[in-house]
């Protein structure tokens, strides 16, 4: 049931359908059972019982040290050089830990001694400048007191337990391979303890080179050492205030961390992703709000992470915006990044079961503490919690116009596909998505054209969908405008891919054109349908009915308009060259201006040149003339074989040959038809406003241009005609032709003849 819910304020906050219909996990059984498997590895026993609390498995550690499995502090092959009287000898790293964190250890300082102990290369170059000052400007003398005196030891004695906690080798979850990793609570607790003592071996060197350069930071040394040297930097000791929270929670007398979490990598191989033109799908229900967040308000939702291709993104750095806001509130989401490597193209990240523990306030710069969350989310048979997050990233642009490229529209399809096809075949086949504006922020994403690949990777995933957009109500109106509109055309994902491969040859000629705006335009005009017809050939098209952007902003006058352009063949392709219009993401479209396209919102035609385009009768338009003027109307298939340009080709190729792929590059090859001779009179001029000409002598100058190009056009036709006349005599055409076959090595080469361009019309 579509519908506005008034707010008691008077404002609408939400559109669209119900948030009490959408289909919720509650009730069923999460994705992946906790069965071991070759792709499901357990830590723990099972059946672990209600309100137990799971016990590890195998009693007994086992020690692994390779390059399959997470390298664990505690394990014999964790060694380091000591140097003493001048002999070296190696040590067991695991006994110098619990010897140097046993010690009494009551400020900052000696924490950081303690841990650079036993990371001793690293002794005069790591300083813990956030951990100093957040003791001595951030919290008080009794405050700072009681983290030495009592978390602290918690802390320490936590994360000794890794041994008798963790007793089976965590396996990496490695690229291209599907795999899953369930923990404990309390197994999670001790992982992060000894990440925030900075344990793990091997995890503290950042360069290419490095054993674990593809996966992100686990020790929090790197935390440790940022400097806050203004106000500006002071959320960075918000941040640190969520993982002491944590620690108090799980560290409490009274906490009974009895849940389990379930962290999964998922690829999609080429053969399962879906055909994206070819897609029958329509759009499914949405739920669209500028109210609550995701955490709040998705609940019993797959939940979106705005991810980095390295999880967790920055959160143990400067980050705090989406990903590391959610990180930080929920920290057992930080094991994540222990063991699971940089994502591909094809790839998400599932995390499930997760517990909340803070609140929050605030956004970036502005995050801010706001205490202890008590998380009442149910909870399964097997304690795991009804919070699934879905970890997918988006592409970075530096020229935000190229995300409207055709493999970076592939692309992030793909990848949010992945993502949102989680658990098709179990019980949770039909929960809804909770997300939002996915890598519109710091990725320069634009909004609408986000919000739409999102929306039509759930409607191929059979799901439906709960949008936030922030506290944005414009982008809110204008994103459930564009879902009604689809919906009630009834158009598919595979009719709204064709269009946005469309749209990006619409920017090279009208930039600031909307995504939304031009959808509404092609679907009015039906000019998508163009992909669709199997039988289309060279056809003829009338100047005024090719396109309704050409109508309203040439003003050409439609009565003096009688010939016609034959266009034979067009073959449009994705050109990769880096425009230098951006096109960046603009939340502030209204459901007004949400409508088809209006020609007051274009730049209008001087009266010169309407005066100009009236004169004529026949349109006689150069090659790169069309070019321009066409590049927003009709692609015609060069072949009957090849029903798709290449552009469109390039949406179903798959990751790895799209990667091999080289630049495609424009082939345009136009027929046109002219008259034997070619009078001033019967020029019809490309709109100068294509040209963003700043005044009139500069509109002039243009004019003139072509026409002197039209008539040096004639000239040239007239020498043409003259060396055809010479060479029935002497035969130098014949000659100079042979002698270019010679050349090419006997290869018979497909030119397209001059006399083409000029041949009158039979």
């Amino acid at each position: 049931m579509e519908s506005d819910n008034i707010s008691n304020d008077g404002t609408k906050n939400w559109k669209g359908i119900d948030k009490g219909l959408l289909p919720r996990s509650f009730g069923k059984q999460l994705f992946p059972s906790l069965i071991p498997s070759l792709e499901h590895t357990l830590l723990f026993k099972i059946p672990i019982g209600t309100n137990n609390i799971p016990e590890a498995h195998p009693k007994e550690y086992c020690d692994t040290w390779d390059d399959k499995h997470v390298k664990m502090p505690c394990s014999r092959h964790n060694l380091f050089l000591v140097h003493h009287n001048n002999k070296s000898s190696k040590k067991n790293r695991w006994d110098v830990i619990t010897y140097s964190l046993l010690k009494p250890i009551l400020s900052s300082e000696e924490l950081e001694k303690a841990i650079t102990s036993y990371n001793p290369k690293y002794k005069d170059k790591w300083r813990f400048y956030l951990l100093h000052s957040f003791f001595d400007e951030c919290l008080n003398e009794e405050e700072t007191e009681e983290f030495f005196n009592n978390l602290l030891p918690k802390i320490i004695n936590l994360a000794l337990q890794l041994p008798t906690l963790v007793t089976k080798p965590i396996p990496l979850l490695k690229q291209t391979h599907n795999h899953s990793i369930s923990l404990s609570q309390m197994q999670i607790a001790c992982l992060l303890a000894n990440a925030f003592l900075c344990t793990f071996p091997h995890r503290n060197v950042s360069n290419s080179k490095s054993e674990y350069s593809e996966y992100p930071y686990i020790n929090f040394n790197g935390f440790f050492q940022l400097m806050v040297n203004s106000s500006a930097n002071h959320y960075l000791y918000e941040k640190l205030k969520c993982i002491i929270c944590y620690f108090k929670k799980v560290t409490s007398a009274n906490s009974v961390l009895n849940g389990v979490v379930t962290y999964s990598r998922r690829r999609l191989p080429s053969g399962d992703l879906p055909y994206w033109l070819q897609s029958t799908k329509k759009l499914t229900n949405l739920y669209i709000t500028s109210d609550g967040t995701i955490e709040d308000n998705g609940d019993g939702m797959l939940q979106v992470d705005f991810a980095n291709k390295f999880i967790g993104g920055g959160v143990l750095g400067h980050g705090s915006v989406q990903e590391e806001i959610r990180f930080l509130i929920c920290p057992e989401l930080l094991v994540s990044q222990l063991f699971s490597e940089k994502m591909l193209h094809t790839e998400a990240i599932i995390i499930t079961g997760v517990e909340r523990f803070s609140d929050y306030s605030g956004y970036a710069n502005s995050f801010e503490w706001k205490g202890v969350h008590l998380d009442v989310t149910p909870v399964d048979d097997n304690n795991r919690r009804y919070t699934t997050i879905v970890a997918i990233d988006a592409l970075y642009y530096n020229d935000p116009k190229n995300q409207f490229k055709t493999k970076n529209l592939r692309r992030e399809l793909h990848k949010s596909f992945a993502g949102f096809s989680w658990g098709q075949d179990s019980e949770c086949s039909d929960v809804a998505i909770a997300t939002g504006n996915w890598g519109c922020g710091a990725f320069r994403g634009d909004c609408h054209l986000k919000s739409l690949l999102q929306l039509m990777s759930a409607a191929q995933a059979n799901r439906d969908v709960a949008y936030f957009t922030f506290g944005d109500t414009k982008l809110m109106d204008s994103i459930h405008s564009m879902h009604i509109f689809l919906k009630s055309k009834n158009i598919t994902v595979g009719e709204v891919s064709r269009i946005l491969i469309k749209y990006y040859a619409c920017l090279e000629t009208l930039p600031y054109v909307g995504v939304h705006d031009y959808i509404y335009d092609a679907i009015t005009n039906k000019s998508w349908q163009a992909f669709e017809n199997k039988g289309y050939q060279s056809g003829v098209f009338p100047q005024y009915s090719q396109n309704q952007f050409l109508r309203n902003n040439y003003k050409a006058v439609e009565s003096n308009t009688t010939k016609v352009l034959q266009a034979s063949k067009t073959s449009s392709t994705e050109n990769d060259q880096t425009p230098e219009q951006s096109h960046p993401c603009s939340s502030s479209t209204s459901a007004e201006s949400s409508k088809p396209y209006s020609s007051s919102n274009l730049t209008k035609s001087t009266p010169e040149e309407s005066q100009a385009s009236s004169n004529s009768n026949i349109v006689k338009l150069t090659s790169d003339e069309i070019k321009c003027c066409l590049s927003t109307t009709f692609i015609e298939s060069p072949s009957e074989e090849s029903q798709l340009s290449s552009s469109l080709r390039i949406i179903e190729s798959t990751p790895e040959k799209l990667e091999d792929e080289t630049e495609l590059r424009h082939v345009d090859s136009i027929a046109i038809d002219a008259t034997d001779h070619i009078n001033k009179q019967d020029v019809r001029f490309l709109p100068v406003n294509q040209f963003r000409l700043n005044n009139d002598k500069e509109r002039t100058m243009c004019i003139n241009q072509q026409k002197n190009s039209w008539l040096q056009l004639n000239d040239s036709k007239k020498d043409f005609q003259s060396a055809i006349e010479k060479s029935s005599v002497t035969g130098q055409l014949s000659i100079l032709k042979r002698d270019r076959e010679e050349n090419d090595g006997g290869k018979r080469v497909v030119k397209r003849k001059i006399s083409d361009y000029f041949s009158p019309k039979r």
